[in-house]
């Protein structure tokens, strides 16, 4: 009897061990997972930048021109060189920006007597136009007519980024030249005042 209870503990004892064994194992694979979880950082996002250029200016604006323009374009379905009648897609864009105009260049600044000074503007230039903030653009109307549908739709897009092209705000720069100017006058008979009591002061425009 004895000796049949010694070999039934022995059999569950070798069944047991490999148990353990097993359990063990699947205890170390659990706490691996479980703490590769936990460090795993985030991905970061990658991106690319280049620099094109860098360049030093000395850029004063003068005025600041608050522009709201309305844009119309118009497309039509074309066979044979002839536009397809009822073919017409039209957009209609409220465009609201802020063209800065100014020098881009340094002044010359000669003294041509006691307390007397003349400063030599460079030519005026377009600094820049910068979107309003609250309200860049808007849609305000796009319509097809009945035939339309095969019409390419209207690239707002690019109809924004063609009326803030430098050709245009130079039509602008010319338009409002003589505001330019007296705001420049004014800049410097200021600067020059609070360094120089009383000066005489003369302003010549490179045109």
């Amino acid at each position: 009897m004895e000796d049949k209870f010694k070999l039934e503990w022995k059999g569950f004892f070798k069944t047991l061990v490999p148990l353990w064994w097993l359990a063990g194992l699947l205890c170390v694979i659990l706490v691996s997972y479980v703490w590769g979880l936990t460090s795993q950082k985030p991905e970061t996002p990658k991106s690319s930048i280049s620099i094109e250029y860098l360049e030093k200016v000395n850029e004063v604006v003068f005025l600041n021109a608050g522009v709201k323009d309305i844009i119309t374009e118009t497309k039509s379905t074309q066979v044979f060189g002839f536009d397809v009648p009822f073919s017409k897609k039209t957009a209609l864009v409220i465009l609201n920006y802020k063209a800065k105009f100014g020098i881009k260049k340094p002044v010359k600044i000669e003294k041509i007597g006691e307390n007397e000074f003349k400063i030599i503007v460079p030519k005026f230039e377009v600094i820049g136009v910068e979107l309003s903030k609250d309200n860049p653009y808007d849609l305000y109307d796009s319509h097809g007519e009945l035939l339309s549908g095969t019409t390419e739709d209207v690239d707002t897009g690019k109809l924004v980024t063609n009326q803030l092209a430098s050709e245009k705000q130079e039509e602008y720069l010319e338009k409002y030249k003589d505001d330019i100017k007296e705001s420049a006058i004014n800049y410097y008979k200021t600067l020059v005042s609070s360094m120089f009591e009383d000066p005489k002061l003369t302003v010549e425009f490179s045109e």
